[in-house]
């Protein structure tokens, strides 16, 4: 009658035994390091401070972590305070780089595992870092967040395919789901939905991972669709984005410390005093972090129309919503809540492209 109480504690023990080691072990052994400390620390947030230190002895220094839950991997930084006192990072250069364009970065990615760190102050190379799986994928990938998206259609998908063969090949490379902070705007829904299903379920649940997910969440499922959301004015009133009572709405995107948001503004008083208000609502939502900003560049832009503000707690759903990768942006959007016409950025062109398609838009409807 107890053989299954014996079975259940055996499949207890194996699966404890073969518990995965999380252990994080960076060695330095960096000539001409006189500091006597090194101090370690993940780059995000940006404002924090290192979280642990090792001991310099004759340029070599330990770090040993062993996390009680499962450690996925982390963007890291290693500074040592110079002679005159001055913090600095020990820079490591990337090795798959031709050795005449070597680059040197102040940050790395560590994974479990164990990653070297090697090099001479006195010299001008950087240090060689070596480590773990996550470390060679960052640096065989090191420009994968920071390429340029395709404008063009047929170059943009060529693109998603050869990102979606990086995820294919590495499924948990903590540098893969770290780029869609920078180029998830650029890739429409179902290209988003299918990049993230190529992540391991360690990436999915990552610090990343999660806000691709939720990025994924907040966005319009069907295309062309404009979510009405609801925003500030400068009274703290509740204001819908939307009238369905005119045949047009022209939202507008900007922020206080934006030039060229600024820079567009006198063509927004052409375009909103030439049509008739009953036709097209015109509003004005700003990205600003602080509301005394936003107030002050209302005051100084004197823009007679509707006046928003995103609030902070909405904001990372809006940059979802309506793709707020940059600004400014303007949406031109009909009663049925679906987006008719899109313009990004600002170009002297604008304001007449504009005033053409709402003239004929409203002709027609």
């Amino acid at each position: 009658m107890k053989k299954p109480y014996y079975l259940i504690l055996l499949v207890l023990i194996s699966l404890f035994s073969c518990k995965r080691d999380n252990s994080i072990i960076i060695k330095g052994d960096i000539k001409g390091l006189k500091s006597k400390w090194v101090y370690y620390k993940p780059v995000y947030p940006q404002m924090g401070e290192s979280t642990d230190s090792a001991k310099v002895t004759d340029g070599k220094f330990e770090f040993s972590f062993q996390p009680d839950t499962a450690f996925f991997a982390n963007l890291v930084s290693i500074s040592y305070v110079d002679e005159k006192g001055t913090r600095r990072p020990i820079a490591v250069c990337n090795p798959y780089e031709p050795a005449k364009n070597h680059s040197r970065y102040a940050d790395f990615v560590v994974g479990p595992g164990l990653t070297t760190i090697t090099g001479d102050l006195s010299k001008d190379a950087g240090a060689i870092l070596k480590g773990s799986p996550q470390t060679e994928f960052y640096l065989r990938n090191i420009n994968l967040p920071f390429i340029r998206i395709s404008k063009d259609s047929i170059g943009r998908n060529e693109q998603a395919e050869r990102i979606k063969r990086i995820i294919q090949d590495t499924p948990n490379a903590y540098w893969a789901a770290f780029a869609f902070s920078n180029f998830k705007y650029y890739f429409n829904h179902e290209q988003l939905k299918d990049f993230y299903a190529g992540f391991s379920d360690e990436a999915k649940s990552s610090y990343y991972g999660r806000r691709l997910k939720q990025f994924i969440d907040d966005q319009p499922t069907i295309k062309n669709q404009f979510a009405n959301s609801v925003f500030l004015d400068k009274d703290t009133k509740q204001v819908s984005l939307i009238d369905n009572a005119k045949k047009l709405n022209m939202i507008i995107f900007w922020a206080s410390w934006c030039g060229p948001c600024r820079q567009e503004i006198p063509s927004l008083k052409r375009i909103t005093a030439q049509f008739n208000k009953d036709d097209v609502r015109f509003v004005s939502v700003s990205v600003d972090a602080k509301k005394e900003n936003w107030l002050l560049a209302m005051k100084q832009e004197d823009m007679a129309w509707e006046q928003l503000i995103i609030p902070q707690q909405q904001f990372a759903k809006a940059q979802a919503q309506y793709n707020l990768g940059s600004i400014p942006k303007v949406y031109l959007v009909n009663n049925k809540n679906m987006v008719v016409k899109k313009i990004e950025g600002f170009d002297d062109g604008n304001e007449e492209r504009v005033k053409t398609f709402i003239a004929d838009y409203l002709s027609k409807n």
